[in-house]
């Protein structure tokens, strides 16, 4: 892709882009939102024509006229946002809008099973070509995906975030997926903010800010401190904003709580303006941990107290009466509501508070409410009445701590609050958890980013197989630390 460039009405969103795909390359494109990586990636697919440039496939000029051309040219786009057909089958997805026809227009199904067979092995996934796709997991509709791309024998292929949503072992899968295909021959444009991933598996990787390419060099020549600055204008020390809170009295007290068969005798304490990290691998029990706080887990026992009180959170409803906020991993899925506007989801939790004898909502209020938390929190929307499906991923997290705060909560719950998203947006959202700390808040905050964890916290407590391994004070903080308890206790 040779000096291509894309304008919208108002927005200049690519000026004089290039970037150069080698077979059987994995060239990663990191940049924050906004910075033109989907906007690119459209252009390519057909989607957007470019205003100036041009695009070579295989050396000879490539102009597709949509979606289909680049298709049928062997460029496929796996987005984030997987697109499948839940109640089709596996070998219908594979093939969808390309089934394989006799004469009379009727699907040869022992062809379509055949070949998907084929396709599935190659990407090493063993399950039935007649199975619903609504029965597999997140990985393995991923892996379809990518077998859906082979199928038009594929020469490119734009994976969007691939991982956003899998596990650590669902990762290893993809990864080894993308290596079999690097020595296919297939090149493969890799997307994503996590760096790690893009250090391990990509050759080149290309820098985009503000709709230009600042840099591609080879993946060696990088390092995590040199990437970020590069795609911020900014280094690496900037991205915590310096605390100013002064610790104070216990704020939220837990002690001996249990759940049966997810966690057991888990006692901590998080002081007033006190930011505490809770570290652990996949499957520790610190995602539920902070649910049966919230009174989201059945069958916990255990005592709490906030401010020195006595409270009980049998449901979300009674915590939030007891000011305790929660924001979940799964933004989408617990978060929020997609097809509802920006003012709907950041009104959510104060209903109640906001209607007129519990039957009419009172309007005025919800449209300053939401106006007032777009300025505060700096969420970039056209308006209060877009839909929050349509915001980036970091806008949408502001969305759901937005609607936090409407509670006046002093206990501040996030679980993994910068997931999938860039950057830039992590800067905001760490600025927001100092300003909540200043204020005299406790937040407990689970995160498995190990540069999170020490770049933002006072204390880490560990997770072990359900159980607290121990804790790290701020002074005594390294990532070997972290990773001894984690994994030895």
């Amino acid at each position: 892709m040779h000096g291509i460039s894309k304008s919208f009405p108002g927005v200049r969103a690519l000026a004089d882009v290039s970037i150069t795909l080698e077979r059987g390359e994995v060239l990663g494109i990191v940049g924050e939102n906004g910075a033109g990586k989907s906007t690119l990636m459209k252009v390519l697919a057909g989607a957007y024509r470019a205003d100036e440039g041009r695009v070579l496939l295989d050396g000879a000029e490539f102009a597709p006229r949509g979606p289909r051309d680049a298709l049928d040219a062997g460029i496929v786009v796996i987005h984030q946002e997987l697109s499948l057909v839940p109640d089709q089958t596996v070998a219908e997805n594979i093939y969808l809008g390309n089934l394989p026809r006799n004469p009379l227009g009727m699907v040869r199904r022992a062809v379509l099973h055949r070949n998907s067979r084929a396709l599935l092995a190659r990407v090493g996934l063993d399950i039935a070509p007649g199975m619903p796709v609504r029965r597999l997991g997140i990985a393995q509709q991923q892996l379809v995906e990518i077998a859906r791309a082979l199928s038009r024998e594929a020469r490119v292929i734009v994976m969007d975030e691939p991982t956003a949503t899998l596990t650590i072992a669902e990762q290893r899968i993809l990864f080894a997926t993308v290596a079999d295909l690097r020595r296919a021959g297939i090149g493969i444009v890799f997307i994503s903010h996590h760096l790690e991933e893009i250090f391990e598996i990509c050759d080149r990787v290309t820098v985009m800010r503000d709709g230009v390419t600042v840099a591609t060099r080879p993946v060696a020549e990088w390092d995590e401190a040199g990437l970020i600055q590069a795609m911020v204008n900014r280094p690496i020390s900037a991205l915590f904003p310096p605390r100013t809170s002064s610790i104070g009295a216990p704020m939220l007290e837990v002690e001996g709580l249990s759940s049966t068969g997810r966690f057991s005798d888990v006692s901590l304490t998080v002081r007033a303006g006190e930011v505490v990290g809770l570290g652990g691998l996949m499957g520790a029990g610190r995602t539920e941990v902070l649910k049966a706080i919230y009174g989201a887990m059945p069958d916990t026992t255990g005592t709490l107290r906030i401010d020195g009180r006595p409270v009980r959170t049998r449901n979300p409803r009674e915590a939030i009466a007891a000011g305790i906020a929660f924001v979940p991993e799964d933004r989408k899925g617990e978060g929020l509501v997609l097809p509802f506007a920006v003012r709907d989801n950041v009104a959510l939790s104060t209903l109640d508070r906001l209607a007129w004898l519990r039957m009419f909502s009172a309007a005025g209020r919800t449209d300053r409410l939401a106006t007032d938390a777009v300025g505060e929190l700096r969420i970039r929307t056209p308006g209060i009445g877009t839909k929050v499906g349509s915001l980036s991923g970091g806008n949408q997290q502001k969305v759901v701590l937005a609607r936090a705060l409407t509670t006046h909560p002093r206990v501040f719950l996030l679980d993994e609050p910068t997931r999938g998203i860039d950057v830039g947006a992590k800067v905001e959202v760490y600025r927001l958890i100092g300003e909540l700390a200043a204020q005299g808040g406790a937040v407990l905050v689970v995160s498995s980013d190990m540069l999170e964890l020490l770049g933002l916290c006072d204390r880490i407590l560990v997770m072990r197989g359900g159980r607290l391994a121990g804790g790290i004070e701020r002074e005594a903080f390294s990532q070997e630390r972290i990773m001894a308890l984690a994994a030895l206790g």
